[in-house]
């Protein structure tokens, strides 16, 4: 029998592939009159934190008031000497905004239109209309919990990387591998150095950007047309994170580690779940039985994000600081098996705000 939840999600992409026909016919038109009333449709307010060389454009949609791990990726990327441009899809409250003013350069509020890329772009175009080209500009929103360890280091890879336009993660469809222009980067972090934000690729790209509130539309426009359409100028990139950097991480660890991967991987797949927990019956610590290992782990991670299903594996030996909130199915038992790990001892406390958030996801899940 299908599961329930692969029939809703089949039905839901029905329905925006449906929906994008007359979003294509539209779109531009409204996008026009968007445009027209650019900058005056957008609220500014003034923050405490100063203005850097360094700008992290934070989009957020919280409409029942600002969770504290908002606050939490604020305070941590001024720590970090970003500058943070917080655009929200809804408006905020005056309590939210002085409880958030210190670790904010500037609040910006916008309709609930476009999803990330939306807000994206208005924030990119506002710092532009202001005239100010950041050094580094870190783009992000709130689908996911960062930082969810104290000790990250993404932010710092970033500034060390020598590319300009860089991703948190490299997402490639298989056979593709991680090299310079191959796949694309997923949107929720995404890095420009000032080179890249100069470039006629950039600027032109979101210039000509037509927004839309199709999810899908918004993910080929969007997350994927910008990868491309950078990737295609020649711009030098780099994917912090990649799925072939964690399995040559993965290849280079004992048995007992693959062992303890394994146990906390995160499966929507029957029959990869089931070959999965032969391997934790049959362990033994011989050359047969890793061969074995390693041959599925590469099997589960060409089909589906291993960022999501190897999440120990990848916050243990890539670092990885960040946490997934989406309700897709693969994304709710990776968190349940985040959990577990953080229990047991296996991986960091993420601090109490997110911890709490992340349980009661679970527990609603």
């Amino acid at each position: 029998m299908i599961p329930l939840w692969k029939i809703q999600r089949e039905w839901q992409s029905l329905q925006m592939q449906l929906d994008a026909v007359v979003d294509r016919i539209v779109g531009p038109a409204r996008q026009r009159r968007r445009d027209a009333a650019f900058p005056s449709a957008l609220r500014a307010f003034d923050g405490s934190d100063a203005l850097h060389e360094k700008v992290a454009i934070f989009l957020v949609y919280q409409p029942h008031g600002v969770a504290a791990t908002v606050r939490q990726t604020c305070e941590h990327l001024s720590y970090r000497g970003y500058s943070v441009l917080l655009v929200s899809n809804t408006p905020l409250g005056n309590s939210d905004r002085d409880d958030l003013s210190h670790a904010v350069w500037r609040f910006v509020e916008r309709d609930n239109f476009g999803y990330d890329f939306g807000g994206y772009r208005d924030g990119i175009q506002l710092l532009q209309h202001w005239g100010i080209a950041p050094e580094q500009t870190l783009v992000l929103n709130d689908s996911i919990w960062f930082p969810v360890r104290p000790d990250e280091t993404l932010t710092q890879q970033f500034e060390a990387s020598p590319a300009g336009f860089i991703g948190a993660f490299r997402f490639v469809d298989p056979p593709a591998h991680d090299t310079e222009h191959a796949g694309i980067f997923l949107s929720y972090m995404l890095c420009f150095k000032k080179s890249v934000w100069l470039s006629d690729a950039f600027r032109d790209y979101w210039r000509n950007y037509i927004c839309t509130s199709n999810k899908m539309l918004t993910v080929k426009r969007g997350e994927r047309g910008l990868s491309r359409a950078l990737f295609a100028a020649g711009l030098p990139s780099e994917g912090v994170y990649s799925r072939d950097r964690l399995l040559a991480a993965i290849a280079r660890q004992s048995n007992a580690f693959l062992r303890l991967a394994l146990n906390y991987a995160a499966y929507t797949d029957a029959s990869l779940q089931d070959e999965r927990n032969a391997l934790l019956l049959d362990f033994a610590d011989q050359e047969s039985w890793r061969l074995r290992a390693l041959i599925h782990i590469e099997a589960v991670a060409v089909r589906r994000n291993p960022l999501s299903v190897f999440c120990y594996a990848s916050m243990h030996l890539l670092g990885v600081p960040f946490l997934k909130k989406n309700r897709g199915e693969l994304q709710v038992r990776m968190r349940q098996q985040y959990v577990r790990a953080v229990t047991n001892g296996d991986l960091p406390h993420p601090g109490e705000a997110a911890w709490a958030e992340i349980q009661a996801g679970n527990k609603s899940a």
